[in-house]
């Protein structure tokens, strides 16, 4: 079963009409805002970690098999942290949206623990790749830097020289299939690799024939640098295979086939 737009997860009864015969769940609903922004704080528990609770809570009052949860945590846990991340280190999120997912991770590891299921919170790094709208370009790195290619310019937060760990969207579906299988608890997911965030900009500002402009603005609550350690979930046998050159071709690619009259 797919719980998406027909339905909410801050509403128990969706739950429980959803959690029918199923035995695995991968909880990917998530509330993500303009973090400069957004003051609807109380919206970030509600989807980020009530939902979660709820889903306990269905299982427990139902005595549902269910085999194993899988949740969607984030990177955005740490906070600014000025060096890699890594999963021993303590949560000190610096945006809201941080602190929902450190608290859906503690809900999580603990009902999991009561309930008897086994439980997974992967940290994602940040996510490129096909199946991103343009309607997201506030909080979407690629089709904002390829809405602005179209324009002529492609402004930049600060100097550019943020450092950030992109994933292809296909390796973190990997990610997913294999802690079906295997791994509990809190695993990051990412590249493992450091890119900056004008190497992005320029390689899509060559392909539209734009300009790099950095505004030297810092962007609110949002660490300078994200770099992920990767070691724990490739001890499971997990490797990053794509890279964000890979997805950004392939987003484009999907994007320019959705603006072509009389495609589909």
């Amino acid at each position: 079963y797919v719980m998406d737009v027909l339905f909410d997860v801050t509403r128990k009864s969706d739950w429980e009409f959803c959690l029918i015969g199923v035995e695995y769940v991968i909880h990917l609903a998530g509330h993500l805002d303009q973090y400069d922004t957004d003051t609807d704080f109380s919206r970030y528990i509600d989807v980020n970690v009530k939902s979660v609770s709820l889903l306990f809570e269905v299982i427990a009052e139902n005595n549902l098999p269910i085999k194993k949860i899988i949740v969607a945590s984030s990177q955005s846990v740490y906070g600014d942290y000025p060096e890699l991340e890594y999963e021993i280190y303590k949560a000190t999120p610096i945006s809201m949206y941080g602190a929902s997912k450190a608290a859906m991770e503690h809900i999580l590891l603990t009902l999991g623990k009561n309930c008897g299921i086994p439980v997974a919170a992967l940290r994602y790094s940040i996510v490129l790749g096909p199946g991103q709208k343009f309607k997201d370009v506030d909080s979407r790195i690629v089709p904002a830097f390829i809405d602005m290619a179209r324009r002529g310019e492609i402004f930049i937060h600060e100097n550019g020289f943020q450092k950030r760990d992109f994933i292809n969207i296909h390796d973190l579906v990997e990610a997913h299939l294999l802690f079906l299988e295997k791994g509990e608890g809190v695993y990051n997911v990412g590249s493992g690799q450091c890119t900056e965030v004008i190497e992005v900009a320029n390689y899509i500002a060559e392909k539209f024939g734009a300009k790099v402009i950095p505004t030297g603005r810092k962007r609110i609550n949002t660490a300078r640098n994200q770099l992920m350690n990767i070691d724990k979930i490739k001890s499971l046998g997990w490797m990053p295979r794509l890279g964000w050159k890979e997805a950004v071709d392939e987003f484009m690619k999907e994007s320019e086939s959705s603006l072509t009259p009389g495609s589909s």
